[in-house]
């Protein structure tokens, strides 16, 4: 869903989160069509680097301005293209059984579906790529937020770190702590679903016609057509 100008501007000189609770940054200004259709944002993430957000990356929440991560903008589109031709060679079958097409059209479709969803796997397999990077990078930040936490445990037990100077790192480490896992279990359904939608789709083209059911469509063909001469 597309977010104009009127709708972000308020936004423009404020801390912007990602879905996960993570501050990504200050928003510095908004890139639009001549519709005022926002086409990209400029964030500054430290003083030092700046990042150009795409609009499909941008989501307006009841708490504001979110930025949705990349790796789930592409596993979205990937879902959503793997969905969409599941559902296209179901249909086709379906219909090739029923004999509502004739098999010249059923074979083209199924070619030309054929040929676009190996187009689709190849963008699939580099979704999946890249979340497993994501997920290990997560899995990494975890372990090394486990062993923070611990090692403040300890300098707070004794007695080498203020009670105050604890509760308030202690605090920010479990946070970030919960924020990793959500994404990271995030991330697992995503390549779950992918991989659901991935088999579905290899199936659907590889369901064996029944003879039963091959006799009953279009332009099928049995064998010769016996013709007997009555003799008079």
């Amino acid at each position: 869903m597309s977010v104009t100008i009127d709708q972000v501007e308020k936004f423009i000189g404020q801390y912007v989160k990602e879905e996960y609770g993570r501050v990504v940054g200050k928003v510095l200004t908004a890139f639009t069509d001549i519709t005022g259709e926002v086409e990209s944002i400029e964030v500054a993430v430290n003083d030092s680097t700046l990042e150009k957000i795409e609009a499909d990356r941008i989501k307006l929440t009841p708490d504001g301005l979110v930025i949705v991560p990349e790796w789930k903008v592409r596993a979205l589109s990937a879902e959503n293209k793997l969905d969409r031709v599941r559902k296209r060679l179901r249909a086709i079958e379906e219909h090739y059984r029923k004999g509502s097409i004739p098999v010249h059209a059923y074979e083209d479709m199924k070619r030309r579906l054929e040929r676009g969803f190996e187009k689709v796997k190849s963008e699939v397999r580099d979704v999946k790529e890249a979340l497993k990077r994501r997920a290990n990078d997560l899995e990494y930040q975890i372990t090394r937020l486990e062993r923070d936490i611990s090692n403040l445990m300890m300098l707070y037990m004794s007695n080498e770190v203020s009670e105050s100077s604890y509760k308030a790192a202690i605090e920010y480490l479990k946070d970030s702590k919960t924020r990793c896992i959500e994404e990271k279990k995030d991330i697992e359904k995503h390549m779950n679903l992918i991989a659901k939608l991935e088999s579905e789709a290899s199936d659907s083209h590889h369901v064996p016609v029944t003879s039963e059911e091959k006799a009953h469509t279009p332009e099928s063909v049995e064998g010769p057509i016996q013709v007997q001469i009555m003799e008079t």
